[in-house]
């Protein structure tokens, strides 16, 4: 791994911090913080005077502003550059002003479109996003004439502004510290959108219970992990043809992985991957295929799965256990077919209840390394937790499809996860922000973006570019 950049503290933050660790040493509570002269638990918070207090010089919407320029230069140009379908007599709104106007909801948390005209009524903001879209603006764009155009768009078209932006933040070598012997981690998982009591556009996978039939929207998902960023690059919709039916076999996890490997590949040949998924990947195709992307994998080891290989590894480490450290067991070497695995196994306490953590991997280990696999086998998670559990009980709601036709929620899940990356670039990476993180929930800081678009004007877009995002390790 890289050294992690460090943040240079002021005096003050270094006096606050010596005060803290006094205090929380005297009082043996480690919530103990200083803020502002006050001294409090961090469970305890501010009063709302105090959050104002801390908030009032803090501009968000700024901040975005400058992470987009800087990072995503070419973005405005690429949602200009969108086929545009409608009428040129029937033309009012660019096209960079439909898309910078979706975009710029889900940023401020907005996560229906009738809310886009709610929240954005203000003359204030009409003169902002006339700024920010550069067209003179009567009005902002109604959200149904937004959902008009979004129904037309191409989702290709979309899908190539997200490769877009991975690639620009690739390119920027900021996320190189993250890589593991210069391999980026890549989790693949799959969630379900919503459930249904009818099957929506026809293609919804279906399950049975006490005679009702319900239908489900899933999708899989493959997204990089930089430390405690997930970054979405791929989308693949498993979805039933007309001829499915549920005593049939429907489209599956791994169906859908086996569609998208090839697209990954061809969208980025040079980057060196290691896969991550759970015990449903712990196959041989599944190995086939990373092996002849030449990419590494971890996947977890369920003796259910893969019952050769667990039995064999048990067996093994009970004669002899490959490494040095404790809690930690090793095997080497062992071939299921024609590939040749190993097997790690970590263990502890939690809640006073063992618990154990099997995996098996092609990559090399040794006494050295081994703590780095395990923790990159558990990240498996975080696509879980700052993957799709932000997206559908934080700040995105994907559960909400925002649309019934097919092409149309498709778009709005892709702008969800551009949306999503911007975010954390702001909520990892700006120093601005990780002033306030402590203080303050993910929801204030959307409603503190609304306001400002709403309420105070935006007085220069000449946005500075000579920042650095910093991101912890």
């Amino acid at each position: 791994m890289n050294k992690k950049l460090k943040k240079v503290k002021t005096f003050q933050e270094v006096k606050e911090e010596k005060k803290e660790r006094k205090l929380q040493k005297k009082y043996k509570d480690k919530t103990i913080r200083i803020k502002y002269g006050k001294t409090f638990k961090k469970s305890e918070g501010l009063s709302r005077k105090q959050k104002r207090e801390i908030m009032k010089d803090k501009d968000f919407l700024k901040e975005l502003l400058k992470i987009i320029k800087k990072y995503f230069p070419q973005l405005t140009s690429m949602f200009s550059s969108l086929t545009d379908k409608r009428h040129k007599s029937y033309i009012t709104y660019k096209m960079r002003t439909i898309i910078m106007t979706r975009l710029l909801a889900l940023l401020c948390g907005i996560t229906t479109m009738t809310e886009i005209n709610n929240e954005f009524d203000s003359e204030q903001a009409i003169a902002n996003l006339s700024k920010i879209c550069n067209q003179d603006l009567k009005e902002i764009p109604d959200w149904q004439t937004i959902q008009d155009i979004i129904e037309q768009l191409d989702y290709n078209e979309i899908d190539n502004i997200r490769k877009y932006m991975f690639k620009a933040l690739i390119r920027s070598k900021m996320f190189d510290k993250f890589r593991y012997d210069g391999y980026i981690q890549l989790i693949v998982d799959a969630t379900d959108l919503t459930a249904l009591d009818y099957n929506l556009n026809g293609n919804c996978l279906t399950r049975t219970r006490d005679g009702k039939i319900k239908y489900y929207k899933y999708v899989l998902e493959a997204k990089v992990v930089f430390f405690n960023m997930v970054i979405s690059i791929d989308s693949e919709w498993i979805e039933n043809t007309n001829s499915n039916t549920e005593k049939e076999k429907q489209d599956c996890e791994v169906k859908a992985f086996k569609r998208m490997a090839p697209r990954i590949k061809s969208n980025y040949p040079k980057l060196k991957f290691i896969i991550t998924g759970d015990a449903l990947y712990a196959t041989n195709p599944m190995m086939d295929i990373c092996d002849n992307y030449n990419w590494k994998y971890i996947f977890n080891l369920k003796p259910d799965r893969l019952k050769e290989v667990a039995s064999q590894f048990e067996g093994n480490i009970k004669l002899e256990n490959e490494t040095i450290l404790s809690n930690y067991y090793l095997s080497t070497n062992i071939y299921h077919k024609k590939h040749c695995l190993n097997a790690i196994k970590y263990e502890e306490l939690q809640n006073n209840k063992l618990v154990s953590f099997r995996y098996v991997t092609n990559l090399n280990i040794n006494n050295d390394n081994i703590k780095d696999i395990v923790s990159m086998g558990r990240r498996r998670w975080k696509i879980e937790n700052e993957g799709f559990n932000e997206q559908k009980n934080g700040t995105f709601n994907i559960s909400h499809l925002c649309s019934r036709f097919d092409n149309a929620l498709k778009i709005h899940y892709l702008f969800i996860q551009i949306a999503h990356t911007i975010r954390q670039l702001l909520e990892l990476g700006s120093l601005v922000y990780k002033e306030v993180k402590k203080f303050v929930t993910k929801k204030e800081i959307s409603q503190k973006l609304i306001n400002t678009l709403i309420s105070s004007s935006i007085t220069n877009l000449e946005l500075e570019t000579n920042f650095q995002l910093r991101f912890d390790d």
